[in-house]
C-alpha cells in the first residue's frame, strides 16, 4: 500500500519525503522490521531507529527529531501510538468495519463475559471470533494470547484474518493498559461493555482515578468516535464508578443490575455449589436460565452477555441457548472433577475484590470447610497483598499462603507481606505451590471446598527470568491421579 494511503486521516504535524513509497508492513518493534516497512518510534525509544533502517525500513513515523535521514519519508506526529492505530486500520483496509465488534472492559468478569457472548453468537448461527486473556480464537483456530489486548498493528492483522475466515462477530477484552497505550485506536466498536472497577493495576496507573479514566476511554473516546451507525454502551449500574462515565448521544446506553431494575435484571435467583438458576428480564421477555456457572458475579456477567445479544439483534431463544451451553471458563471458578466428595475450584482471582467475591460465594454454598491456597505476583501492585491476606482470614476457614509468580522478588518477602494482613486465624506457609496444592486437598474432607486462586488458566510460573511450566488444574488432577 502507498504510504500516503496509510497515513490518510492521521493527525500529522509535518511530512518530509516521498509519500508515494510502497509500504509492505508496519510495526513499532525494530526487531520485526523487514524490507519496505513503515516504522513507528517515539522520541524516548529513538535509539531503535538506526536498527530499523538497517533492517530495511523505508519510512518512519515519529514524535521526535530524526537527526539522520536515510529514510525515504519521515512523518512527524503528536502521538505515535494513536498514529500507529490509525495507520494499522488503514493498512489492513479497516477490518473492524467489516464485522460486529464488541469490546469488554472492567477489572473482573471480562473473560467470562467474552465466553458467554461467544456462545450466544454461535447459538445464533453466526461465526464468532474472540480476542482475550486466555486465547485468540476463530474459525477453528486457537492461539495463545500474548496480551489480553494485542498491539495496534497485531490487532488489526488479527481482525483482518478473522474477517477473511468468515467471522461475523468479534468479542474483545479491552484492558486498561491497552486503552492507555492507544492499542485500540482505529477500531470501530458496535458495543462496549463495562463490568466493574476495583483495585488493580495501580503499579502501572499510579492511582485509582487514573485507572478508571483509562477504562472510560473505551466509551467516551473510542465508542463515541466509532463510525458504526448503531452503538451501544452496556453498563453495570451496580458499580458505584458508573457515575463517573459521560456517555453522550448517538451512543445508546443500556444498563444491567443484579440488585434492582435495569434493562437487564433478575426477577428470580437461586444458587448452589452446582450452579445458577435464574430468570432474567430483558426488554420484551423474561428468560429462564439454568447455568453451571457459580455466584452472583457470574449472574452479573450473564446479564451483560444477554444484553449484548439483545443489542446485537440476537433472538431470546439463541441468548438462552448460548448461556446454558457454556459449561465453564478455563481458570474462572473452574471445577476439577473428583470422586472424593470434595469441591475443588481453580480461579484466576488475584485482586482483593475478586478474592472477596469468590470466597463470599463459596462460603455461602459450602457444606464443610472452605480452604484457600493463594499467593501474589512479584513486581506488581504490592499494596494489595496484606488486603488479600485480611480477606482470606475473614472469609476462609483454612489458609495456605504460597508462591504465585514471584518474578524478580523474593517469594518469602511476598508471602510475609500477605501474612501481615491475616488477622486472628492460623495459617500455613508452603512456598512450593505444587506442595501447597497437594496439602490443601490432602487435608480436605468430604463436603469441603478447596479454592486454588491467583493463576487460573495460566500454565506457567515466572521465577526470576525463567518461565516454568505450571498449571494449577494439572497439579490438582495429578494429585487425584496419584492418590487413586
Amino acid at each position: 500500500m502507498k504510504l500516503g494511503n496509510i497515513i490518510k486521516g492521521m493527525d500529522t504535524i509535518s511530512i518530509r519525503g516521498n509519500t508515494s513509497l510502497e509500504i509492505t508492513g508496519i510495526t513499532k518493534d525494530s526487531r520485526n522490521v523487514s524490507e519496505g516497512h513503515l516504522f513507528f518510534v517515539t522520541q524516548v525509544s529513538g535509539a531503535y531507529t538506526e536498527d530499523a533502517f538497517k533492517r530495511g525500513a523505508s519510512a518512519v513515523v515519529t514524535d521526535g527529531e530524526i537527526t539522520t535521514e536515510p529514510f525515504g519519508c519521515v512523518v512527524y506526529v503528536g502521538d505515535v501510538m494513536k498514529a500507529l492505530g490509525q495507520a494499522a486500520s488503514n493498512f489492513y483496509h479497516h477490518p473492524a468495519r467489516k464485522a460486529h465488534i464488541t469490546g469488554i472492559t472492567g477489572t473482573n468478569g471480562k473473560t467470562t463475559t467474552t465466553y458467554l457472548v461467544e456462545s450466544i453468537v454461535r447459538s445464533a448461527g453466526k461465526e464468532p471470533g474472540v480476542i482475550g486473556t486466555i486465547s485468540y480464537r476463530y474459525a477453528g483456530n486457537t492461539f495463545k494470547a500474548a496480551n489480553t489486548t494485542p498491539g495496534a498493528s497485531e490487532i488489526n492483522s488479527l481482525l483482518n484474518d478473522m474477517v477473511n475466515a468468515g467471522v461475523s462477530n468479534v468479542i474483545m477484552e479491552v484492558s486498561s493498559h491497552a486503552l492507555h497505550q492507544a492499542r485500540v485506536e482505529g477500531i470501530d466498536f458496535d458495543v462496549a461493555i463495562f463490568t466493574n472497577l476495583t483495585h488493580d493495576h495501580l503499579d502501572y496507573h499510579g492511582t485509582f482515578e487514573d485507572y478508571g479514566a483509562s477504562k472510560r476511554l473505551l466509551f467516551e473516546d473510542h465508542l463515541a468516535r466509532s463510525k458504526k451507525k448503531k452503538r451501544y454502551a452496556i453498563m453495570n449500574i451496580d458499580d458505584p464508578s458508573i457515575r463517573d462515565f459521560v456517555i453522550a448521544a448517538p451512543v445508546t446506553m443500556l444498563s444491567y443490575s443484579t440488585r434492582g431494575f435495569a434493562d437487564a435484571c433478575l426477577s428470580e435467583y437461586s444458587e448452589s455449589i452446582d450452579g445458577l438458576t435464574l430468570t432474567i428480564n430483558l426488554p420484551g421477555r423474561k428468560i429462564p436460565i439454568v447455568s453451571p456457572l457459580i455466584g452472583m458475579f457470574n449472574a452479573s456477567n450473564i446479564l451483560a452477555a444477554a444484553l449484548s445479544g439483545y443489542a446485537t439483534g440476537i433472538s431470546h431463544h439463541a441468548i438462552k441457548e448460548g448461556i446454558e451451553r457454556l459449561n465453564g471458563v478455563p481458570g474462572r471458578l473452574e471445577r476439577v472433577p473428583n470422586d472424593r466428595g470434595i469441591s475443588v475450584f481453580v480461579d484466576y482471582a488475584h485482586t482483593p475484590d475478586a478474592i472477596k467475591n469468590v470466597l463470599s460465594i463459596l462460603g455461602r454454598l459450602k457444606k464443610g470447610r472452605l480452604i484457600i491456597v493463594f499467593g501474589c505476583g512479584g513486581n506488581r501492585d504490592a499494596a494489595k497483598r496484606p488486603i488479600m491476606g485480611a480477606l482470606s482470614s475473614r472469609l476462609a476457614d483454612e489458609i495456605i499462603i504460597t508462591s504465585d509468580n514471584p518474578r524478580n522478588e523474593n517469594p518469602k518477602q511476598i508471602i510475609a507481606e500477605i501474612a501481615r494482613g491475616v488477622v486472628g486465624k492460623r495459617y500455613r506457609i508452603i512456598e512450593d505451590r505444587r506442595e501447597a496444592i497437594f496439602e490443601s486437598i490432602r487435608t480436605a474432607r468430604p463436603d469441603d471446598v478447596v479454592l486454588v486462586a491467583g493463576k487460573g488458566h495460566e500454565d506457567y510460573q515466572i521465577v526470576g527470568d525463567s518461565i516454568l511450566h505450571f498449571s494449577d488444574r494439572e497439579v490438582v488432577e495429578e494429585y487425584f491421579h496419584v492418590a487413586t
